[in-house]
């Protein structure tokens, strides 16, 4: 075996043991992450996950948190997004809320992630509070219908990804593009540097810090990312940061990021969490289709260097036994 070809067949193999090891701690992460909405955030008695552990334990959010809840868990824990579902539809009825045609209850703002055909309207509503019970417990809904617009939505990291997602539920790929390529040049290597960065400690669910980065973003990066199938160049930067404010304990994600890196004064939440999970899944299903193409190509580069490396030690050595059979003539 030639010293190129060992040199080759080490570069690729690290590669893919790179890519594994990668792998595994996304999963344990992942797991983590959904342990938390089905333990900590779940209220069995209620079939709603409350909205944070520490400052808000018993407040429960039809939308957006149990929404997006709901279409996180579909893919780790039917059973649980079913019953999670069944209660949002049942809530929908009790309190007449505007639904879609599955009968789930409109956000207006979400939308489009909850389903392929829907779209955002553009400029997107103020959101409307809505509280629905209170008593022992806090049931709130958030629906975007409110008479303010955010004509400045284009300063918005997640205004810019939904409405790219939007655009490629609409079929316009061209404009579902050029809107996520803005809201990637908002990385700033800590998290996505926009409007709300300036406001006080983001968009605020703690205090603590002038400047802060809202931790969902990056989640719905990451989902846009793979639903727009767009290579994302600092995907793994984005995974690293998300995991870096995780709950080691709980597996739940920390709301907002400080210019440092830190999570500050913030607590753990639904929202947030689901955010995660939906990103980090889609970002991982779609990593899993590229690797299996960079392994055939990697395949093939060692295959043909074994070929190559083959036929140029054949040709060494019969030029070598040719040679010995001149020189002893």
């Amino acid at each position: 075996m030639t010293p190129i070809f060992v040199l080759i067949l080490l570069a690729t193999s690290g590669v893919v043991k790179s890519d594994a090891a990668t792998m595994m701690l996304t999963n344990q992460n992942l797991e983590g992450a959904v342990a938390y909405l089905r333990t900590i955030a779940y209220n069995a008695d209620l079939r709603l996950c409350r909205e944070a552990p520490r400052v808000a334990p018993n407040v429960y959010w039809v939308a957006s948190d149990n929404l997006l809840t709901y279409k996180a868990l579909e893919s780790h824990d039917f059973e649980l997004a079913s019953t999670i579902r069944s209660r949002l539809v049942e809530i929908a009825r009790t309190y007449n809320l505007p639904t879609s045609s599955d009968r789930l209850p409109l956000s207006l703002r979400y939308d489009a992630i909850m389903r392929d055909d829907e779209t955002l309207e553009i400029p997107p509503k103020d959101i409307t509070h809505i509280t629905l019970y209170n008593d022992s417990y806090l049931l709130r809904y958030d629906i975007a219908n409110g008479t303010g617009q955010f004509e400045d939505w284009r300063e918005y990291a997640d205004f810019l990804l939904l409405a790219a997602l939007s655009n490629h539920n609409q079929g316009k790929q061209a404009s579902a593009i050029g809107n996520f390529t803005l809201a990637t040049k908002m990385w700033d290597g800590v998290g996505l540097r926009d409007k709300a960065y300036d406001l006080p400690y983001g968009e605020g669910q703690a205090l603590g810090s002038e400047h802060a980065y809202a931790t969902y973003k990056l989640g719905l990066l990451l989902y846009v990312s793979a639903k727009l199938t767009i290579d994302l160049p600092f995907e793994k930067d984005v995974v690293n940061r998300i995991w870096s404010v995780q709950n080691q304990t709980s597996g739940g994600v920390y709301t907002h990021i400080l210019p440092d890196g830190a999570r500050g004064d913030s607590d753990t939440n639904t929202e947030t969490t689901a955010f995660i999970i939906l990103g980090v899944s889609s970002a991982q299903s779609q990593f899993s289709t590229w690797t299996m193409s960079d392994r055939k190509v990697q395949a093939f580069i060692v295959i043909s260097v074994a070929l190559v490396a083959f036929i140029v030690t054949v040709y060494a050595v019969r030029r070598r036994g040719w040679l010995s059979s001149k020189f002893e003539m």
